[in-house]
């Protein structure tokens, strides 16, 4: 057997059909050991990285691939695989039945050669079974060996009743619910999107994560090209699907997923968070699900990772190894026992998602103002107004209701149409949260200053009470905003309402004359106070 190193990609097309061609005698379902993604990745990003891609050639036979970078480092060569952080998963390209004599035909030839390596190898798939095999050779070579393993849930979809399967979670987390809402908004479509949308996508993509501490890098200038040119190539085993939820013309949730084979993983998901409260990406995952049977895949695979929504949706779940393991010189064990507790710390960390959010949400936030100088007096400002109340908070508000509706004076408001929303910038979050919430909002100048109508609900948000209204009943919010007369009359006209009910701050001395004089009268009062973070709520009625 002979040992062929492949330094560039120009020297790795020589060998297509061979990669290939192994990989379809196993049916291959791993779409990061596919030619094309390797291939690609190593001419958009990994020019500049030491790669080295050793081939086994035995009777003027190439048998295998095995896909590595080197590190440079004080005690020897670092060894990984190669896209790192841009590969989910990663193999040998080897048939399965000569993999056991191949690992150690490479890596007796590699420890041969170098003599100061570790090994730190991610993104094995345990199903695959190359991590059991790399196990049993460094057992046979006495080679110390730790890894851990991540979970990897994913949805078999063979023989799957889609029906049956949403019955248990239509109503998970009020899916049902928030679907219908985002409905009343406008048209919503699921589309395999062209090619010619990836721009609106990396733009929804990075909108998503501006302010969270992301690793992907899926929208930076500098992998746009790559994942563009994957999506442009899509054909035969290996392919791209671009999939979106639109909500009329506007993209309000993607995936950017590999399908290789029978299998569909989801490698980027994301929504715009203007719709957060709306969970589009929840939408796009059922509706996903669903086409992905029709198309015909045995398996979605949901990826590495701890996140919470795959729980919800997983059938199975597999694992993914990363493992480490060193030759026996006293400058490699040094390095690969800090890799061992480095991974041990990370793993663990991994498992607790409430840290894993810490450092993705809040650690993010800090990062982007403090990359956006201008912005941070303000934060500071707003940050202390929001860690302030957890030592000590106290707010007094009452509920005033207005029975003797006489007021009648010319006034013309215009309604915020969805349509109008989804073409405004600025505080757009906030109005959909309130249409979420069973609002309806009228203008007379700007959508920014509208008032609020909720014909159900009195909602004091920063106390976190809700009350109900009894028939005949609207609550107006915001009602700041415009002249006051000027709305209980236009809510007469509208609404015909019995009562009309709003609040205001006990302290806001001026606001309570005002609606003394409109002849409102003061039915209740809610004391809030926070004290180290307990609450505590006390309701007084006054008539």
């Amino acid at each position: 057997m002979e040992l062929i190193l492949i330094k560039s990609y120009k020297h790795l097309s020589i060998y297509e059909k061979e990669w290939s061609e192994i990989l379809a005698d196993n049916k291959n379902t791993n779409p990061f050991i596919e030619y094309e993604f390797v291939y690609n990745w190593w001419r958009f990003l990994g020019v500049n990285e030491e790669v080295e891609i050793y081939a086994v050639k035995e009777n003027k036979k190439v048998t295998a691939f095995f896909p590595f970078q080197i590190k440079r480092k004080w005690f020897g060569s670092l060894i990984h695989f190669l896209a790192l952080g841009d590969a989910n998963y990663m193999d040998i390209v080897v048939r399965n039945r000569d993999k056991d004599r191949l690992i150690m035909f490479v890596f007796d030839s590699l420890i041969k050669q170098k003599k100061h390596i570790v090994f730190s190898l991610h993104g094995l798939l345990e199903s695959l079974g190359t991590s059991d095999k790399l196990s049993n050779y460094l057992k046979a070579r006495s080679i110390k060996e730790k890894y851990r393993s991540i979970v990897t849930p994913y949805i078999d979809l063979q023989n799957l009743s889609y029906d049956e399967y949403m019955n248990s979670r239509k109503k998970l987390h009020g899916l049902d619910r928030r679907e219908k809402k985002l409905r009343l908004l406008g048209e919503v479509r699921l589309e395999i999107s062209p090619v010619a949308q990836m721009e609106r996508i990396f733009d929804v993509h990075k909108k998503r994560w501006e302010k969270k501490n992301d690793t992907s890098g899926f929208s930076s200038d500098r992998k746009k090209a790559f994942f563009r040119y994957l999506a442009e190539q899509s054909n035969g085993e290996f392919g791209v699907r671009l999939t979106s939820l639109s909500l009329e013309d506007e993209i309000i949730a993607f995936t950017y997923g590999f399908s290789c084979r029978e299998r569909y993983l989801d490698y980027v998901l994301g929504h715009d968070p203007d719709f957060d409260v709306y969970s589009p990406g929840r939408v796009l995952v059922k509706e996903k699900i669903k086409k992905s049977i029709t198309d015909g895949f045995q398996k979605l695979d949901m990826s590495i990772g701890y996140e919470p929504y795959k729980f919800d949706w997983n059938t199975g779940i597999d694992y993914t190894r990363k493992t480490i393991f060193s030759t026996n010189t006293l400058r490699t064990k040094i390095y690969r026992n800090f890799l061992w507790a480095k991974e041990y710390f990370i793993s663990n960390i991994r498992k607790h998602y409430s840290l894993v959010s810490f450092r993705r949400n809040t650690l993010g936030k800090i990062q982007y103002y403090l990359r956006n100088e201008e912005k941070v007096n303000r934060k500071i400002y707003t940050w202390y107004k929001k860690v302030q109340p957890l030592v000590y908070e106290r707010k007094q508000y009452y509920i005033a209701q207005l029975s003797d509706l006489k007021i009648e004076m010319n006034c013309n408001f215009q309604n915020i149409s969805s349509e109008s929303v989804l073409n405004i910038s600025g505080n757009r979050n906030e109005i959909l949260q309130k249409i979420f919430n069973g609002y309806k909002g009228y203008y007379n100048t700007e959508i920014q200053k509208a008032f609020w109508i909720n014909e159900n609900l009195i909602r004091l948000d920063d106390m976190e009470i809700v009350i109900n209204l009894k028939k005949k009943s609207v609550y107006i919010r915001d009602w700041e905003n415009e002249d006051l007369e000027k709305i209980i009359s236009f809510v007469q006209i509208k609404y015909h309402p019995q009562h009309i009910f709003i609040h205001i701050n006990k302290y806001d001395k001026g606001k309570v004359e005002k609606l003394k004089s409109i002849g409102f009268q003061f039915t209740e009062m809610f004391s809030y106070s926070r004290i180290f973070g307990k609450r505590k709520i006390k309701a007084v009625e006054l008539i």
